[in-house]
């Protein structure tokens, strides 16, 4: 099998000698001594981090971080460096490959010195120097020896794939791959999967005692790269946040802090175009822009294939890649396509990170904004002087009006070739609306709080991406609560964070008509007819006692993994909706009847959050505000692997922020750890455990407080 993979994989790639890996140098300005930094545990195992400086905390953070999950850190940071090939074999050359023909290490490396704050440098490097004493004191631990040291360079990459994978960067560049953008879809199409986070803030004008409220709940994968991770940053020099942060990512990226919160939830702006070439006729690789003809710049992505055991046995290999005035460039047989995104050219992201954790008022949170580095995400933001706010932030290119920008775009001319981008000023926003809410979950950017307070669609460019047609179940759900809505307390609070009722009238995951299943007469189906009955039963609630909701639920995730209907065609077509309702209807009665004998389960016998051995019913579902995002299991339950992340509530009050949060797992990614599963329980019982910013509290109630490098448990 193996020589099988490698014959293919030298098939696929030209091998043209020699393959030297891009380094960066690591010399760092100042030297961090690990014995001036505190690392303090609580209870449940979530680092708090002391230190007199900035970088002192950098330092601390990354240290814990790679104590709780550093096979997370190391595979961001392998890809960064273009090391995956050696560890992972074919696949992760196939990442390396792709990390290098979107051209991220050539920026990086042109632009870092002069593009890079230098106090920002600094907590690189110090982030940097407590990553590479983890490594070097757990060399077992190290899957490729040679990617240390890290350095801040490749922190860089890091925030620019992690912003490029976010911004759909995969699904662009297997679209133009597979020949999807050859067949002319609109761009949505191809990144069209429904799944985004929850965000709502109060301010008086609907709380009790002048308070105001904030929910921070981000739907992200429970493990993986953009998994949350939660920890408090603790410095004299005024950082002291508490949020969550992704591996590698060196400061909190939505959280709260003595002063304010902020949170994200994923936008609908347009940030990825592709351009079809037009090419020469007989001149192979020139192609036509302005009326004069270009040769596409050649390079060449230098890669390592680790093979046999543990990867042992390396192979260097250079494959091909191209560049055009647009940027990354691919010549396949379905013709030759570039494409363009602002993530590509921008490497400020985690410095705006980190200058939002230090913000202290409204007005030094707005100005780091105008930094652009976050390139996509929305915020909604609440502080203690009673403001809320918010805005569809993102880094969006200023296009010519003269082009349809969702469909793929003529590659021939300078007026598709956008340089600049629109200034924050320019963006969706809303201010201390008078209805005291602004919220958004992925539904429509100009209906995030009350509608005379909605934004006008005709100020701002189509091109942007805005959505007005954008509904989400969750958006509809939160609307039917909050419309009318005259005061909310804090407890309110919690039970809408926690809401399993759908709305009346229901999308779900590629915009599936399922509500066409009410329209079908039970009597007419016989062999299904009491799967339709339990779905025409159903109240529209995800709780995990629900008896129909299990049914429901199962039918969904046979729906969305039916490759055998066009989305397009079950949308459209009638009788095609009806066969593919039937077939759906039939696999799952099938699957129920296989695994649990019955169609009359309660969904927590079907529905699970699992880990480690401990394994437990759970209520929510696919786009719930409470939301659930299960795969399919082979013993036929549904089990959670995206939804609810860490979710942090936050009420500020005139004695500073009342924090609590909640993880679905716990502070540790490593199965040897009791906090690999030490919030599970609260998490499913929808129960908070207490945060503070508050430094001796933390001492008073640790569990266990060590240096770097020093842990003695």
């Amino acid at each position: 099998m193996q020589k099988l993979v490698i014959a293919a994989l030298l098939l696929a790639l030209s091998f043209q000698g020699q393959a030297q890996v891009r380094t960066f140098d690591f010399n760092p300005k100042q030297i961090i001594d690990p014995n001036n930094i505190d690392i303090v545990r609580d209870e449940y195992g979530v680092p708090h981090i002391f230190g007199k400086t900035d970088a002192e905390v950098a330092y601390g953070l990354e240290w814990a971080a790679s104590e709780d999950d550093f096979e997370t850190l190391q595979f961001l940071l392998m890809a960064a460096k273009c090391y995956l090939g050696i560890h992972l074999g074919a696949e992760g050359a196939r990442i390396d490959y792709a990390v290098q023909a979107m051209g991220l290490h050539e920026f990086v490396e042109k632009n870092y010195e002069s593009g890079v704050a230098d106090d920002f440098k600094l907590i690189l490097e110090a982030a940097c120097q407590g990553v590479n004493a983890y490594a070097a004191a757990h060399p077992e631990e190290v899957w490729v020896k040679k990617a240390f040291p890290v350095a801040p360079q490749e922190v860089i990459i890091g925030f620019m794939l992690g912003q490029s994978l976010m911004a759909g960067v995969d699904g662009v560049i297997s679209g133009i791959l597979d020949g999807r953008f050859a067949k002319e879809l609109p761009k949505k199409e191809i990144n069209d999967d429904g799944i985004g986070s929850n965000a709502y803030a109060f301010n008086s004008a609907l709380t009790d005692h002048g308070n105001t409220y904030h929910v921070i709940n981000s739907h992200q994968p429970l493990e993986g790269i953009l998994s949350w991770y939660e920890a408090h940053l603790h410095s004299e020099e005024g950082w002291n946040i508490t949020g969550g942060l992704f591996h590698g990512s060196v400061s909190v990226l939505h959280g709260t802090n003595e002063n304010l919160s902020w949170a994200h939830t994923t936008g609908n702006l347009d940030l990825q175009d592709v351009y079809e070439m037009h090419m020469h006729p007989k001149k192979k690789k020139w192609y036509r822009f302005d009326g004069e003809w270009h040769k596409l710049e050649t390079k060449r992505a230098k890669l390592r294939v680790g093979l046999g055991k543990k990867q042992g046995f390396k192979i260097a290999i250079r494959k091909k890649y191209w560049w055009s005035k647009y940027g990354p460039t691919f010549i396949t047989k379905h013709g030759t396509f570039a494409f363009r995104m602002p993530s590509l050219f921008e490497m400020n992201a985690g410095e705006q990170w980190y200058r939002m954790n230090k913000a202290k008022n409204y007005a030094e949170f707005y100005e780091t904004l105008k930094i652009q580095g976050v390139v996509m995400q929305n915020i909604t933001y609440a502080d203690k002087n009673d403001t809320i706010f918010f805005i569809a932030n993102g880094k969006v290119p200023r296009r010519d009006p003269n082009y349809d920008w969702s469909k793929v775009l003529p590659g021939d001319t300078s007026a598709t070739l956008w340089t600049e981008y629109l200034k924050v000023e320019e963006l969706a926003q809303n201010l201390n609306p008078a209805c005291g809410y602004v919220f958004n979950t992925n539904n429509c950017i100009y209906n995030n709080t009350c509608l005379d307070h909605v934004n006008d669609p005709d100020l701002f460019p189509v091109s942007i991406g805005y959505d007005a047609s954008q509904r989400t179940n969750r958006g509809n759900r939160s609307k039917e609560i909050l419309e009318g809505l005259s005061h909310i307390d804090y407890e309110g609070v919690k039970k809408l964070k926690f809401d399993v009722q759908f709305p009346d009238s229901m999308v779900f995951l590629k915009n599936y008509p399922i509500m066409g299943l009410f329209d079908m007469e039970p009597a007419d189906f016989p062999d299904v007819s009491d799967v339709l009955e339990k779905f025409q039963q159903w109240d529209f609630r995800s709780d995990s006692t629900n008896m129909q909701a299990a049914v429901i639920f199962t039918m969904m995730y046979e729906m969305y993994n039916d490759n055998s209907f066009s989305v397009k065609d079950v949308r459209e077509n009638d009788s095609i909706r009806t066969a593919f309702f039937l077939e759906n209807l039939r696999s799952t009665k099938e699957r129920l009847i296989k695994h649990f004998g019955t169609i009359d389960l309660p969904l927590g016998d079907v529905q699970v959050l699992s880990r480690g051995g401990v394994e437990l019913a759970i209520n929510g579902g696919p786009d719930a505000i409470r939301a659930v995002y299960s795969k399919e299991r082979e013993d036929g339950r549904l089990e959670m692997f995206l939804g609810d992340g860490l979710v942090q509530l936050v009420k500020f009050t005139e004695d500073g922020p009342e924090i609590e949060s909640i993880s679905p797992y716990g502070a540790s990614n490593k199965p040897e750890s009791k906090h690999y599963t030490s919030q599970m329980k609260k998490f499913v019982a929808q129960e908070f455990k207490k945060m503070t910013l508050d430094k001796d509290e933390v001492y008073k109630n640790a569990a266990e407080i060590y240096h770097p490098g020093a842990r003695t448990q």
